[in-house]
Order: structure tokens, then sequence, then C-alpha cells
């Protein structure tokens, strides 16, 4: 029998026994098929569910629906009929597939959508792979939550990958740079490449796991030797399908911008040439696009927060802020930007240089000798920068060393110094909810390789610059709530009941206590503040902090929670973020009335998308660079040793973060020694029931680098301190939250009040 005839087959048997359906063994059998037929009905099956037409639900395949609608012919590939279009939009649920815990080698995924993350067993997620849109049939809710099936491919999210080739069993296999691509490649067609080039693979055919068919694709291009910072960048920026080039028709609306702002403009705006006024901003920056201006008056501060008028020179419908609504933000790589508007924008037209006449859009405030608001105000303006500061200038300063500062400037800061000194109290007593995560610092040699990492630490003066920007962004976004029909807020939800006892219980077993304070800021404030040494913070701000919903834009009015602020939304950032740039049109339009602009609430709501969207990208393409920049510095440190905290566990390994450099590295549960160890999800814990052994949270460890793939992976060294547990301090701390009974455990539902369905924002400013 052909395919087809197979196909007719199964599709009447399974007729005569829907709903129930059978099992592959029962179908083979009516089939009357032998041990060399038997592979075909495997096939057919497979290729019928892929089409929607049959499903499968504990081992048993039924028909998709009832059997007087069942179409036999197959649909055209890619396609849907039209009739299955019509039953799937009512029955099935479109969504992101999520392959991260596949490609941990668990026996599920998840599938995101708005409302739900679905989990998904492995057996009923098709082909799908990591961001492909999906449909999902839901199911009942189980003991995992909210769960579902896949039932087809709508949109594939790449049709091309990098990655590297290998030769395994005389067949050349391809493996994805993302790990969470989660399965190798077969390949049809090599090229001219070779084993240790970085390359492009295009997919030919997706595979079919129900069937053990290995997707397969065939080598398009080769980036160049895998390890080489500059191939690897290339490589995350081909991933993400990151645009290196402008379209030409914005670089041509561009390059016909004047230089310089002209006359006509100026004269509209008010003049602010005069003003003392600087920038502060990393060393490296070339888009300047905040400065600021204070005075000390005589009862309080006056505050000028200046932005780049980027919107001037990108009316909405132009070719660059259409390319900009497109790229969403821009993307910040070691030794490389992919910015949202074109460099001509970005570092010359709009930056605040020193010495050059630029627009702005200027946020004036008044404050008492407190740091207490009194009145405020947004209007256009045209600035000259007297000064441009680095970050470390400013903490030179602060910290009394000599400098070569002017007086003026010096007294400026002294009085900035003071006001933000207030301003990070007020934020305090208010809730606003602090983590000291501080990002990694490259150093490269000659050659471009990373010969150093580092940290790079918050200072006074970035807090400085937090400050009055949080000013600028809370005052537009408390405006444009009272006179915009639409805006876009930048939102911190509350965080979820079960996510924050799941957390308060990791930190009970470590003799960290959750008390109550008046309301869930304070509490997880008072939680941050009380932990007692830096290796806790190490360890326990990152599950905190997982504890928490992502910050994200939104046309929803809700309150930001992580910074306590019923009004948030992004201002100060036009020339890097898409939700700044609609925000400025927004504010020319309803509360400096000068701009006529017709802005739907659709379009809005589509910005604050994609301004999501894009900001997710960067987060997760930046932390993919840092990965691989981190393992290629590490391969030449097999067999050295280090010692290492365990900051955090799965069910299969440990993760260890090195004391001598900023790198996180796994120790496999098969390393940890004789005997079967079992996981303890909720203490995040190891234990050997044989002899009462334990990894756990805090463990210090003396570690060698053993292997570095697509992980940096470690064993235990062979000294007598190898492994040191942490329960010296455990205990007292435990028992001494516990003798406190004036102390009550947190009731983690959300302290309610007036304006709560309002929401916050977090993030803070990011150069």
């Amino acid at each position: 029998m052909n395919n087809k005839d197979i196909n007719d087959k199964i599709l009447s048997i399974l007729s005569t026994t829907y709903p129930k359906g059978l099992t592959y063994s029962e179908i083979c059998g009516q089939t009357g098929s032998t041990k060399k037929t038997k592979s075909s009905v495997s096939q057919s099956l497979a290729a019928m569910l892929l089409d929607g037409k049959l499903l499968k639900e504990r081992k048993r395949y039924r028909l998709s629906k009832p059997p007087q609608t069942q179409e036999t012919e197959s649909p055209a590939k890619g396609q849907t009929p039209q009739k299955e279009q019509q039953q799937q939009s009512s029955t099935l649920i479109e969504g992101t597939f999520d392959a991260t815990s596949l490609a941990r080698d668990r026996s599920f995924a998840f599938v995101r959508t708005p409302e739900h993350d679905y989990f998904v067993d492995s057996e009923d997620t098709l082909n799908a792979y990591h961001n492909d849109k999906v449909l999902i049939e839901p199911r009942k809710r189980s003991r995992q939550g909210e769960s579902g099936a896949v039932r087809r491919i709508l949109e594939r999210a790449n049709e091309t990958l990098p990655g590297s080739v290998s030769k395994v069993q005389n067949r050349w296999i391809f493996v994805a740079s993302n790990p969470k691509i989660h399965s190798w490649f077969e390949i049809s067609d090599l090229g001219n490449a070779q084993p240790g080039q970085k390359v492009i693979l295009t997919v030919t055919n997706w595979g079919n796991p129900l069937s053990n068919k290995m997707p397969v694709g065939k080598i398009t291009e080769i980036l160049g030797e895998s390890g080489d910072p500059q191939v690897e960048l290339l490589a995350v920026i081909r991933e993400y399908q990151l645009p290196l080039e402008f379209p030409e028709d914005v670089i041509e609306e561009v390059s016909r911008l004047p230089e310089h702002p002209q006359k006509a403009d100026i004269s509209k705006r008010q003049d602010l040439r005069s003003l003392f006024t600087f920038t502060i901003d990393p060393a490296s920056a070339k888009d300047f696009d905040d400065a600021i201006s204070i005075k000390k008056l005589e009862k309080g501060y006056r505050l000028w927060v200046h932005i780049a008028d980027v919107s001037h020179y990108l009316p909405i419908g132009s070719a660059a802020f259409t390319e900009a609504a497109k790229r969403g933000n821009s993307f910040y790589f070691p030794k490389k930007v992919i910015p949202m508007i074109p460099e001509r924008l970005s570092n010359l037209i709009c930056s605040l240089r020193p010495g050059e006449d630029k627009l702005c859009m200027t946020v004036e405030t008044e404050f008492d000798s407190s740091g207490k608001v009194l009145k405020q105000r947004l209007y256009e303006s045209v600035i000259s920068s007297d000064a441009r500061l680095a970050y470390e200038d400013v903490d030179e300063f602060f910290d009394g060393k000599e400098t070569k500062l002017s007086p003026t400037l010096k007294t400026a800061l002294q009085e900035g110094r003071k006001l933000s000194a207030k301003l990070t109290k007020m934020a305090k007593d208010a809730g606003y909810i602090f983590f000291d995560l501080p990002e990694i610092e490259y150093e490269y040699d000659e050659d471009g390789f990373v010969h150093r990492l580092g940290l790079a630490e918050e200072t006074e003066s970035h807090k400085l610059i937090e400050n009055f920007m949080l000013v600028a962004n809370k005052y537009v976004a408390t405006e444009l709530s009272k006179r915009a029909p639409a805006t876009i807020y930048r939102i911190h939800e509350d965080p979820d009941s079960q996510k924050i006892e799941s957390m308060a219980a990791v930190l009970d077993f470590y003799g960290i206590s959750y008390i109550e304070q008046e309301n869930l800021n304070k509490s997880i404030q008072h939680l941050l503040y009380s932990l007692p040494n830096k290796d806790y913070h190490r360890v326990f701000d990152r599950i905190i902090l997982r504890s928490m919903k992502k910050a994200k834009y939104t046309t929803e009015h809700i309150r930001h929670f992580g910074l306590s602020l019923e009004d948030y939304t992004h201002f100060t950032s036009p020339i890097r973020r898409l939700c700044d740039l609609v925000v400025h049109h927004l504010c020319k339009r309803y509360i400096c009335k000068t701009s006529q602009e017709n802005i739907s609430q659709e379009q809005i709501k589509h910005w604050a998308s994609v301004a999501s969207e894009q900001e997710l990208q960067a987060d997760q393409s930046e932390r993919d660079i840092e990965r691989i920049y981190s393992a290629t510095f590490m391969k030449d440190r097999i067999g050295e040793e280090f010692t290492a905290l365990l900051v955090s566990t799965n069910s299969s390994s440990a993760f260890l973060r090195l004391n001598e450099m900023p790198v996180t590295a796994v120790l496999k549960k098969d390393q940890f020694g004789k005997g079967k160890w079992e996981y303890h999800d909720r203490e995040m814990r190891f234990v050997n029931p044989a002899n009462n052994r334990s990894f756990e949270l805090l463990d210090s460890l003396k570690v060698r680098i053993m292997e570095v793939s697509d992980d940096v992976y470690l064993e235990l060294t062979d000294a007598p301190d190898a492994h040191t547990h942490y329960h010296n301090i455990k205990r007292p701390l435990a028992a001494k939250a516990k003798s406190n009974k004036d102390r009550k455990r947190v009731d983690v539902r959300p302290a309610r009040k007036k304006g709560d369905n309002k929401t916050r924002n977090q993030s803070r400013k990011k150069k």
C-alpha cells in the first residue's frame, strides 16, 4: 500500500472508534501490519498528527473532529484547510513555544500565551522549536497547572540557525549555538564547512520526533572560526536576526537633516543655553541623550532634566521612525552597538555634546528642602551643554580625590548629591526595592580577545542620574495619564502569591525569615536588608528577583511594584528606546500642545508590544553573548582550580559562582560523589540518603575546570576541604529569627489599597 492508502485505512478505522481512539499497537493490528510495514504506519500517524487530522492523548490516536467532517485529503505543506481553520479558531489557542526545559533534558516544555503558560509534555510538542508560533489544544488543569498539546506549527522562529558542525558515526551533525534549540540537525550538504567553524544552517526539513526523524538542513554560510569574539558576536546577531544596516530610504532621509538646529526651530522654544548644564555618561558613550542642570534655592532646589528631542527629527510616518518602530530599542554588545536610529542622529544631531546647541524636551522641577516636589512643568527647549562627564569623574570627586572639575561644576555636583540623597531616602520610605546585580565588564587584548572579566558596580554617580531620571519619568507618566486618551506605561505587576510562598520556603530553610511589614513592598525590602552578608546577597538576591514578574511596556495603567510608583513610564532615552520616542510624541500632542500628530490607541498598543518584545530580545541576546564570551575566556583555564559559592540548582546540576572571577559554572550531579543523590526542589538541595551528605545553597567548594563546551563544567578537587557547608551560620540565624516573637510571618497576599489597580516600573537608567 502507498502512503495515501495507509492514511485512508487508518482514518477509516479510527472513524469507527471516535472519539475513543486506538493505541499504536491496536492500529497496527487492525491494519494487518507486519514488521516491515509497521514503520509506514508510524510515519503516517506522525504525518497526520502534524497535519492536524489526528490527536494523541494518553498513547491513543483519535480523529481531530467527528468522522462526518473529517477530510481525507492532506492540505498543502504548511497550509491549513479552510474548514479546519474555522474549527481551530474556536478551540485552539495561539502561543509561543518555549523549549528551555527540553534543552535541559527535561521531559516537558511550555507554550507562553498572554493569559497563561501551558505545560506541554514532550510527547505532545510535535516538531516545535524554541520561539515557534504554535496552536495548542488546552486540557484540564493538571498538577503542573494549565496544560495543553501542540496541534500545529503556525510560524517558525528561525529558518536559518548559527552553530557548529561535527562528525558522529560517519554522519555530519549540526549543533545550534542557541542551547534552547533542543536537538541536533543532520547535514544534507556540508559545503566547504569544517569542524571548528561557526556556520549558518538553512533548515530544509524540521523532522518528526514521533517517527524518530531528525531535522535536516544544509550549510549555506561560513561565519569564521569558533571562539573568535567577532565571529561569536556575529553568530548571536544572526541568531536573533538583528539588522546590521539601515534601509536606503532611512539613510537618505537622515542625510538630509540639518546638523545644527535651525533658527526657526529655536525661536519657538524656551532658550536655556545660558543655564549651566552637563552630562554624565559611561566613558565610552557617544549617544548623550540626557543632561541636567541644578540650582540651590533659598528653601530647596530646582532641577532641570533635559532629554534629546529625537521626535523633532523623526515624525510619525517618516522612514526613520518606521524603522525605529521595528527595531524597538538599541542592542548593546561588547564593542558593538546596533542602534535604533542611524548614528548620524544618535551620535551627532541628537547627542547632547558639549558646546553645541541642541533641541530638547525639559522637565523642570522645584523641590522643598526635604526633596518633596512642589511644582513641575514640561516644555520644548534649546540647550548647550557646558561639560561632558564620565561616571568615574563624578565618583572621584565624591570620594574626595583631586579633579580638574571647574568650581561651578563642583558646586552643581555637590547640590545634586544632596538632592539625590534625599530622593533616595524618600524612594526607600515609599517601598522602592533595590537589587545590587552588577553586570560583567570585559577587557580585551590587542587581538580583540577577552583577557579579563570584571564587574561594573553601581556607584553614587549612577544613583544620582537614576534618581533624576525617575523624577522626569514619573512626572510625564502622571501628566499623560490625565491628558492623553492612551499612552505607554512601564509597569511591574505585583508578584504571584504562589511564587512568594515558594521563595519564602527556600529562604526559611536557610535561616532567613520572611517577616510581614506594612505591605508587600516593605516586606521584600526588609527581606533584602536582612540578608547578613555578601554571600547571602550573591545567592538570594536572584532567587528573590525571580519570584517577581518582569517589568514590561503596556497601555494598561498599572502600578510599578519594584519602584513603588502608581504612575511610571520611560521618557529619558529616546535615542535608544521606542517607548521613550513614542512618549515624546504624546507629550508634544497632549502636554506641550505643539503637535497635531494623530496617534491612534491601536498604534500605541502595537508600539508597546514591540517595545516589550524587543526588550526581551535584547536581554536574551546580551545574556547569550555573556555566556559565550565567558566560556571562550575559560577554555584556556581547563585544569585550573578555583573556589566557588553554590548559588542555584536544578534537578540535575548545581550552579556555582566562582570567587576569583564573575563566571557561573556547572557541577553535574554525577560529580558529587558515589551514591544516589535525591533532589529536594523545595529547598533547592541534593541529599544522599545513604550517608546524609548534601549539596546546598551557600556551600563553599574548591573546584577544577573540567570541560568548556556549551557551558563551563566543573569537578571537585581532591582537597580535604573541597566542600564546606554553611550550617555553622544557618542555624543561629534561624533560631534568632524564630525567637523574635514581636514579628509575625508575612501574609504573602499583596496588600491592597486605593490605586493598587495601577502599575509601576522598575528598571534603572541603562546606558
